[in-house]
């Protein structure tokens, strides 16, 4: 059974998503004060996700520094366990993609990494390269909102109910329904 996330929407400083110009060479740009984020042919592109970056092991860098003593990972189906280099299991990481895909916060897609304990108890939630603004996406960091979901079981942590980000709140509540969207399909 699949139960949704709650979120509390109580912002003092929304986030506005970003509108994609109505015409080709019509630019729409929301300035709250903060310095431009686009380049000299205007605002950086949305739903653009960098690619996933992996180290001398072959392990994506993200879970590695989740995992420092990672030497090898396997993959079974949503499930990638890393083992240590004489072989034991030291975790779990869980991708939110394809899960999250077309899960979209402020300026795109927002993928995760959920990693667990080997008793699948979560340790940490992790944003993957992302098209979010930067300042936005510190913001929920800054939170400790990805903290929030550390120490639950997979149970527990999808009937969590999570309240967003003031001043973040299109991220926030992005991470929270790619987190949700990852655990839903374990």
């Amino acid at each position: 059974m699949a139960v949704a996330a709650l979120f509390a929407v109580g912002s003092a400083c929304a986030q506005q998503p970003v509108q994609q110009p109505s015409h080709p060479h019509e630019h729409h740009h929301q300035h709250d004060g903060g310095h431009h984020h686009g380049g000299p042919h205007g605002p950086h592109k949305a739903n653009v996700v960098d690619t996933l970056r992996y180290n001398a092991d072959g392990i994506e860098t993200t879970l590695a520094a989740a995992f420092p003593a990672a030497k090898s990972v396997k993959k079974e189906g949503k499930w990638t366990m890393v083992y240590d280099k004489d072989g034991k299991l030291l975790g779990y990481g869980v991708y939110s993609r394809p899960a999250s895909d077309g899960i979209k916060g402020y300026n795109g897609e927002t993928p995760v990494l959920i990693t667990l304990a080997p008793k699948k108890v979560i340790m940490g939630v992790y944003a993957l390269p992302n098209a979010e603004t930067p300042r936005f996406a510190q913001r929920v960091q800054e939170a400790g909102f990805y903290d929030s979901w550390n120490g639950l079981t997979i149970k527990k942590a999808k009937k969590k109910t999570v309240d967003t980000v003031s001043g973040a709140t299109f991220t926030s509540r992005a991470v929270a329904q790619s987190v949700q969207a990852a655990l839903e399909a374990l």
